[in-house]
């Protein structure tokens, strides 16, 4: 996570309580008394809505934080909790085959350590067969060892398959509870 991540921000709930069913299940997933166990036993998200900046990822930062909250006291140093932005991941991803990518590298180290990962803005395009066949890779091996995702987009999940194909779409949606935002655009609203 960046810095800027790290820090925890106000989720505020719209007027109109449109996003109120959703801020409960992502509240009551990523409370105290569930978080630790949602995330060990590999429970996924799938936060979703074809409206932006209404607070998908910032849930996603939200869970990360909660659940780093709950295990820093008896965690080892390993990698627990990974953000990964899914554009800039797959831009990397093609960097390093010329030439050694950091932010790459990183990734490719801990993906299959951590307990949870967020792939922020995952299907935001068509994803090439070089892209596609890593992702899957990454996922599959997540999903087999039962280690719990987070997945923020901008894509309805019935048309999700359309940008991943239905190997990939089956691992994310397939293994993950469907929450959707209704709510407006909030980027750039003073509070």
């Amino acid at each position: 996570m960046s810095e800027s991540q790290r820090y925890r921000k106000a989720i505020n709930l719209d007027s109109d309580r449109g996003d109120y069913e959703a801020f409960y299940t992502l509240q009551r997933f990523s409370n105290e008394e569930n978080i630790e166990r949602n995330i060990l036993e590999g429970k996924s998200l799938y936060i979703y809505s074809h409206i932006t900046g209404n607070g998908k990822t910032l849930w996603a930062e939200r869970i990360c934080q909660n659940y780093i909250n709950a295990i820093w006291y008896k965690a080892d140093l390993s990698c627990k909790v990974l953000f990964v932005s899914v554009p800039r991941f797959l831009i990397s991803m093609k960097d390093n085959i010329n030439q050694q990518n950091d932010y790459f590298i990183h990734i490719r180290d801990n993906i299959q350590l951590a307990d949870l990962v967020v792939w922020d803005d995952i299907a935001t395009k068509d994803t090439t067969q070089f892209e596609h066949e890593n992702l899957l890779s990454m996922l599959d091996n997540r999903v087999v060892n039962h280690k719990s995702n987070i997945f923020t987009s901008n894509i309805s999940p019935q048309y999700l398959e359309d940008l991943t194909g239905p190997r990939l779409c089956s691992r994310i949606i397939g293994y993950s509870e469907c929450i959707q935002f209704k709510g407006k655009d909030k980027r750039g609203v003073s509070r």
